[in-house]
């Protein structure tokens, strides 16, 4: 109503200034002369940020927070009941409890079976331990008598290598040592074997030097038979010739003597037999250093072998090691689930023979019991009702545009009996209900029913619409027109018809969301004579 009220005025002073406007013009053209024009005081007020909150009012009704139905998980004969209606009850106290003679079988097995579980798991593995340090022990031997093999061998291969280098060291030193007097004896050999040609040429040549002595003398001789002959003369030269070839020739004889004695002083060398046992020696040299080489690789190919081994024993070692972690893992882990799964079976025996006790899961009030002993207790329908009234629930309806402005914890304020009390919403509906079109709104509020008794009407206020740090300016200074909303704003000392855009507002301030901005100066108060262009004169 009050902004009616605004619009209406503001529609009759714009109607009162164009018939002033119009009375105007028609003084202008009956006088020249133009009054002194006047200024228009008005109150004035900056454009600034604030904030606007909206409040709305709905009807609530209060019921308890709480109304549980205590329905039993299990069926059965009731045995025994604790409670009656209108008593006062813990969360936890126990209602009643229901003959639970099988349940409590079920559990026994069940616990036996989680028992023997744990035997067997206790048993397995101490077995399956004694097999791996059984196995352990057995891969140790195995690698100390694998151990004790490569030092044998390779002790053996050093002394078989240690003989060889011996054996071909001795034997290299024979050879060289044969070789040596096989050269000496051969050079003495050359060398005897020169000397004899030499002296052969030389008894040769003596013998031709003897044949021909030799003839010589025969010459002489018949020459001497022809001298004779002759007489004393011839006979004294042949003579004297006969004695010069006797001496040639014994000179000849004696050097052909001494030359056969030098050749005979030579002697003989037995160069075969040397040879011979220098090519024996040779070949016992070529054996040995055959045999050591192949001691030496036979010595090399153990120290590989031992490498190789050792690294198969550590290869080996390991592989093993981490088969029987793993063996011992998995089967731990079979075990582990196997017990995992006999005491979910305890677990489950448990949860059952539990609903054969049937306890309150709030503290309250019985409002209504509909056992009895030796009667039968089923799961389709509730043995106790309890109710708290501790703490009550007021429940409203909103449509669905304020709905969205809620939210989960939030504070309303509940109005009864000019008592006030403050509520935080716990539930906002997600559907709307098909008779009234609203959503359905729960809050609680702290008091007893004693204070708000279920089924009471109260008036609930909450925050709805609210714009903060924004642009706002008082509700007063704003007009209407078809065009739209606008205001009067001081310029220079003068009125400017502004058009703006609006949004939320309250009986003070308007929000402002286009036209203006931050410190323009607005005008907050009415004059009939407030028109585009007009002289302003701000009020103090």
């Amino acid at each position: 109503m009050k902004k009616l009220k605004r619009q209406t005025a503001a529609g009759l002073a714009a109607i009162l200034v164009s018939a002033m406007a119009l009375t105007g013009c028609g003084a202008v053209e009956e006088t020249e002369t133009v009054a002194e024009e006047s200024a228009v005081t008005v109150s004035t007020k900056a454009v600034e940020n604030g904030t606007i909150t909206l409040t709305n009012s709905f009807v609530g009704t209060i019921s308890p927070q709480e109304t549980v139905m205590v329905i039993p998980l299990a069926a059965g004969t009731v045995t025994q009941t604790f409670f009656e209606v209108g008593d006062t009850v813990k969360a936890g106290d126990v209602l009643f409890k229901i003959d639970d003679e099988a349940a409590r079988l079920q559990y026994e097995t069940a616990q036996l079976g989680v028992e023997n579980a744990r035997q067997t798991a206790d048993s397995t593995m101490e077995s399956l331990l004694s097999q791996q340090e059984t196995t352990m022990e057995n891969l140790l031997n195995q690698q100390d008598s694998t151990e004790l093999q490569l030092e044998s061998s390779k002790m053996q291969a050093q002394s078989s290598f240690e003989a060889a280098q011996i054996g071909y060291v001795t034997a290299k030193e024979a050879y060289e040592k044969l070789d040596k007097q096989y050269k000496e004896a051969k050079k003495s050999y050359d060398s005897a074997a020169k000397t004899r040609e030499s002296l052969k040429r030389e008894l040769e040549d003596a013998q031709k030097r003897e044949s021909e002595a030799l003839k010589e003398q025969e010459a002489f001789a018949e020459s001497a038979g022809v001298a004779d002959a002759s007489g004393n003369d011839g006979q004294k030269s042949a003579d004297a010739g006969s004695r010069a070839v006797e001496d040639d020739l014994r000179k000849i004889q004696e050097e052909i003597a001494a030359l056969k004695g030098q050749l005979a002083s030579l002697g003989t060398v037995d160069l075969s037999s040397l040879e011979s046992a220098r090519n024996q020696a040779y070949q016992a040299y070529l054996s040995a250093r055959s045999g050591y080489n192949t001691a030496q690789k036979a010595m090399e190919l153990a120290d590989e072998t031992e490498v190789m081994t050792r690294e198969q024993l550590e290869e080996t070692m390991n592989t093993t090691v981490d088969q029987l972690e793993q063996s011992a893992e998995s089967t731990k882990d079979q075990l582990a689930l196997s017990l995992d799964m006999a005491k979910l079976s305890a677990a489950q025996a448990q949860l059952a023979l539990d609903y054969y006790t049937v306890t309150t899961p709030v503290s309250g009030v019985v409002e209504s019991k509909n056992v009895e002993v030796n009667g039968i207790a089923g799961q389709s329908s509730p043995a106790y009702t309890i109710v708290n009234n501790d703490t009550m629930t007021v429940t409203f309806q909103v449509s669905e545009d304020v709905r969205n402005t809620f939210s989960v914890g939030q504070k309303v304020i509940l109005e009864r009996n000019n008592d006030t009390y403050e509520a935080v919403i716990t539930e906002i509906g997600t559907s709307v209900n098909p008779q009234s079109g609203l959503f359905q709104v729960k809050a609680c509020v702290e008091v007893s029913s004693a204070e708000l008794p279920s089924g009471v009407s109260v008036k609930v206020s909450a925050d709805t619409y609210r714009a903060e740090n924004t642009m706002i300016i008082p509700y007063d200074a704003v007009y209407y027109e078809n065009e739209g909303a606008y205001v009067y704003t001081n310029v220079d000392g003068r009125a400017v018809k502004t058009p703006i855009t609006t949004g939320i507002f309250d009986d003070d301030n308007i929000v402002v969301t286009g036209g203006l901005n931050l410190g323009d100066i607005v005008v907050t108060s009415w004059s009939p004579q407030l028109t585009e262009g007009v002289l302003l004169h701000a009020a103090e």
